[in-house]
């Protein structure tokens, strides 16, 4: 066979992987949706809008510790050429043994360091931070690291083949465990500690359904330096970026957590709730499909990277920017049908935060940053996003209180975009047709949501009384 045939066999076999796994995602990420969306709506009516203020910060204080000790384990797996090898499959699982436990120290540390602040009035009063419920909820997301200690490795060899099928069915139905003991539980007691319960049956759902429902490599603790050293090579960068990334797409609600009370903190989590809808989608299909399919054509057909990232960022903008374009106009009219009147302020905030949801158009350049070995303009991007959230932050606050700060938290997805251009400038991978599909996706966009939430308020005028 020729090399040329062998180009186009590949090719071919690549095209069909990046379908079926993209139609996985798109359909799996969907139905998860719907089930969040669903499960939102009818927690909102048995919990208290403090409820989900008090769950937010708490998961932002976790995230925090696994994004600040994340060592990019699965990612590496997926990138390396070693991807397979069991030295390197066992000494990953290993560190992520070891690691996990590190957080389940990190989280009761939290903890304790939150009560000793609310002990001596160290937080603004009436904010999250000063909520003394706080370390107690704390303390219980302990037991989501010592369960995802344990998960399979065989989730990074999935990744890494593309076997979104599998992935997407453990995902929904660890999703679905966790939709149904939140609700029971919500029934039962209307206590917070309802979610507190639902994000420990995802975890402990999610670990079992991996070993029983995936096949190959069985982990077994064994560090083999050359693995290590590999492993730590990506390291370095991964963990800068992590900090960096938690910091750009959390540093909002870090903030907002010692300024505003629970309730406020909790509109702020629905608006948020909505988007995440959108950016869960848009991140999952960069991440789990983008990024191994630009990993294997940088690896196996470098000079075909330019037009596989043409179509990847077309097929981002004809989606995910329509869809966030759709929900500037739409986003008040959805929250107003889908939600009680308390959270009614959602809406504009929705609005605003679906203008920043734009801003991260260029995730596909991102993953590519990674794909092609330079992970450290990654690092440069989050670093961008950072220092705009602060200052978008702290002069929104101050000249226009709440909806200040949210106009400062959206502009600041933008500040990456120079980088973007250039990076695609300097590897010759720019193209017209990629970048003219941004303006027509944003105006239809508008247009829809604005037929769409004429069409609510014409079907439901009694929610808009």
């Amino acid at each position: 066979m020729t090399a040329i045939a062998k180009e186009q066999l590949g090719r071919g076999a690549l095209k069909g992987r990046i379908l079926k796994a993209g139609s996985w995602i798109v359909g799996g990420q969907l139905v998860s949706q719907v089930v969040r969306l669903g499960t939102s709506v009818v927690l909102t009516r048995l919990l208290a809008p403090d409820a989900f203020g008090l769950m937010s910060a708490v998961s932002v204080l976790t995230m925090a510790l696994g994004l600040f000790s994340d060592l990019g384990i699965s990612r590496s797996i997926v990138q390396s050429k070693r991807g397979e090898d069991p030295a390197m499959l066992n000494t990953a699982w290993t560190i992520q043994v070891i690691r996990s436990y590190g957080l389940v120290l990190g989280c009761l540390v939290l903890a304790l360091g939150s009560a000793l602040v609310i002990h001596f009035h160290l937080a603004k009063p009436g904010s999250v931070y000063g909520d003394s419920r706080l370390p107690w909820v704390m303390a219980a997301f302990a037991l989501m690291p010592a369960i995802y200690a344990f998960d399979s490795i065989r989730m990074g060899i999935a990744h890494r083949a593309m076997r979104m099928h599998t992935l997407t069915r453990i995902d929904l139905f660890s999703q679905l465990m966790a939709a149904v003991a939140m609700i029971c539980v919500s029934l039962l007691t209307r206590s917070y500690w309802a979610l507190v319960v639902g994000s420990v049956t995802a975890s402990l759902v999610r670990c079992v359904t991996g070993h029983l429902v995936l096949d190959g490599h069985r982990e077994r603790f064994q560090l083999d330096r050359s693995a290590v050293s590999e492993l730590m090579g990506h390291a370095k960068w991964i963990f800068l970026s992590s900090i960096l990334t938690f910091l750009g797409s959390n540093g909002d609600r870090l903030f907002l957590g010692g300024t505003i009370d629970s309730r406020a903190f909790g509109i702020y989590a629905i608006a948020l709730s909505i988007l995440n809808v959108l950016q869960g989608l848009a991140s999952t299909l960069a991440n789990s499909v983008a990024y191994p399919a630009l990993s294997e054509v940088h690896r196996e057909r470098p000079h075909a990277l330019a037009s596989v990232m043409e179509r990847f960022q077309i097929g981002y903008d004809l989606t995910v920017t329509f869809a966030a374009a759709a929900l500037i106009t739409a986003g008040p009219a959805l929250i107003g049908l889908l939600y009680d009147p308390r959270y009614r302020e959602a809406g504009w905030m929705m609005s605003i935060l679906a203008v920043g949801t734009i801003g991260l158009r260029y995730q596909i350049v991102e993953q590519c940053y990674q794909a092609v070995g330079t992970p450290k303009y990654m690092t440069f991007a989050n670093f961008l996003r950072l220092v705009f959230l602060a200052i978008g932050l702290y002069v929104g606050q101050h000249v226009g209180a709440m909806r200040g700060a949210v106009v400062g938290i959206a502009l600041s997805q933008f500040a990456a975009w120079p980088l973007a251009i250039w990076f695609k400038s300097r590897r010759g991978i720019l193209t017209l047709r990629a970048e003219a599909a941004l303006v027509p996706a944003i105006v239809v966009g508008l247009g829809a949501g604005w037929v769409l939430s004429l069409c609510i308020h014409l079907l439901f005028p009694h929610r808009f009384a």
